[in-house]
């Protein structure tokens, strides 16, 4: 357990703010140093009563459900290995394989209509409404296979064009232009019979999901969205290899990270930063538990809470004095964006069952990560006309239209009798502001018109939270057509000196310059800042 709050006033060698993967990270690589494993020496200071931040799981019926990070993005090669797979203590991992896609459906909305807007109804009294047989809403696995041959070259060609145009054009290039001037989306259209065409519309805006980035202003969650995120997203040199679901999930490996610093009471929990004067040495923390100081500050707060303390309608400072202007120009031209999931819980995974099974040999295909799809599909993807969606037409013209809906199923990668739905951007805030029955309920009625048939209700229904968690504001960060820049990510990487000694320092995935958007990232960050405060001490 990490240790309850102790004393009002401390004075630490080094604190680091927040216990997520970077602050954990840059904690654990200074506790390896002999110095700091001495008394008063280092302390980690963390707002929740829990460790790993935008890691979680929540138990439900005896089961795992990881609410926040999944993935791992690369896990490189030989000569350049992600990091995490070093850490990892299960190694339990895979690719997503095989996945069933359907086409739109002609519903009659089980919702009912009044006057101020639409009233989703809870999952145990859904009316189904009409639906079309299942063997019209499957597209057979042949077509399938043209869109997914179609799809993910596509995000691997605009990651080589991000790659090759001056960053400057990249930036000032939405990413849902880029779309629509590409190759293998265009091709596509030209490979699919007319009537697949409707879904193939509505393919790109998978790239929100992946990204938790608009496409176009009317998935922004804030107006600083509006222009979308931009071709400058994709202009990374990740890590190569597999992209992998993490099995065992992420907890696991942060309680790995965090393993010494617990043991040795280095965490504290339930201890929100409300100011950090930074102007004299050492630098103050003020918390709702009182002061700390320290000659060495990490902040590793999410970039959605700086951004947050830096609103206009903020009550206080919450940096005194005010941060530099490049690193307030930073946190505001950032983007960060939210990706949630709406976890449907079963006393069985009757998807493993007929008539179930059947409809969906109709239409599995291997995605083009895995060699051979299971039997029953990793993955489901469908449409749904209960969120707002965008359609990209052949003609490269984007009208406001379906949204797709990416389903996991997590009895194939975790045992759980679940399914996972995922909701990005505009469409996650307005999931976060239903019940959990309402949210469940528009996955049930999706599944009802992709399946031609209304499926077991489930027993419990979770729906993750991130843009109204006050700890975090959203999930992850990205890159704003017009306004963001990679200089703003590395602004974060200068300290700040207040010319007495003191230093203030930043750390997380919206600091990294090639990794943001990844839990690795925020590892390599919480690293960097760890290896700069040793190479002071040796300076």
């Amino acid at each position: 357990m990490a240790s309850p709050v102790g004393h009002n006033r401390r004075h630490y060698d080094v604190l680091v703010l927040g216990a997520g993967m970077s602050g954990l990270a840059c904690a654990a690589r200074l506790h390896e140093n002999a110095y700091f494993r001495g008394e008063h020496r280092l302390k980690v200071l963390e707002a929740r009563n829990r460790i790993g931040g935008r890691i979680n799981a929540v138990y439900v019926n005896g089961h795992r459900l990881d609410t926040g990070a999944n993935w791992i993005h690369g896990i490189g090669t030989k000569d350049k290995p992600n990091p995490l797979m070093h850490i990892l203590p299960h190694k339990r991992y895979r690719q997503l394989g095989g996945q069933v896609t359907f086409r739109p459906a002609q519903t009659t909305s089980s919702a009912i209509q009044h006057g101020d807007g639409v009233e989703i109804e809870p999952t145990q009294h859904l009316d189904t409404g009409n639906v079309r047989l299942h063997n019209d809403l499957v597209i057979p696995s042949k077509v399938a296979e043209i869109m997914m041959n179609a799809v993910w070259p596509m995000i691997d060609s605009l990651h080589e064009t991000a790659a090759k145009v001056p960053e400057h054009e990249a930036a000032r290039t939405t990413m849902l232009h880029a779309v629509a001037q590409n190759v293998e989306f265009k091709e596509a259209f030209k490979k699919l019979p007319q009537e697949y065409h409707l879904a193939m519309n509505a393919m790109p805006q998978f790239i929100e999901s992946i990204e938790a980035a608009p496409l176009a202003a009317q998935s922004a969650e804030n107006p600083v969205d509006n222009p979308g995120m931009s071709l400058l997203e994709f202009s990374v040199e990740d890590f190569d290899g597999d992209q992998v679901f993490l099995q065992d999930g992420y907890i696991a490996v942060i309680d790995e990270i965090a393993k010494p610093l617990v043991e040795a009471g280095l965490i504290q929990l339930d201890t929100q930063v409300l100011l950090i004067d930074w102007q004299h040495s050492p630098i103050k923390v003020i918390t709702n538990n009182g002061a700390y100081t320290a000659n060495d500050v990490v902040c590793t707060l999410p970039l959605g809470v700086l951004q947050n303390h830096l609103k206009a309608t903020a009550p206080k400072s919450f940096f005194k004095p005010d941060l530099p202007s490049d690193k307030q120009t930073a946190i505001k031209s950032l983007g960060f964006g939210t990706l949630d999931k709406i976890l449907l819980v079963y006393d069985h995974p009757w998807w493993n069952e007929e008539p179930y099974t059947k409809i969906f040999r109709k239409g599995l295909v291997s995605t083009p990560f895995a060699a051979e799809p299971n039997a029953t599909p990793d993955s489901l993807l469908g449409f749904t006309d209960e969120l707002a969606g965008i359609e990209l037409h052949e003609d490269g013209t984007a009208t406001p239209g379906l949204r797709d809906l990416y389903v996991v199923n997590l009895h194939n990668l975790t045992n759980t009798p679940a399914l996972s739905a995922f909701v990005s951007c505009a469409n996650a805030v307005e999931v976060e502001a239903m019940s959990d029955a309402q949210a469940g309920g528009i996955v049930h009625r999706a599944l009802t018109s992709w399946l031609g048939r209304a499926p077991p209700t489930p027993d419990v229904i979770h729906v993750t939270r991130w843009a109204a968690d006050e700890f975090s504001f959203g999930s992850y960060s990205h890159m704003i057509t017009g306004l963001s820049e990679t200089q703003h990510r590395v602004a974060f990487q200068d300290p700040v000196w207040n010319g007495e000694g003191g230093v203030l320092r930043f750390a997380g995935e919206h600091t990294s310059r090639d990794h943001f958007a990844m839990v690795h990232g925020a590892l390599l960050s919480g690293w960097r800042e760890a290896d700069g405060i040793l190479a002071g001490r040796k300076a």
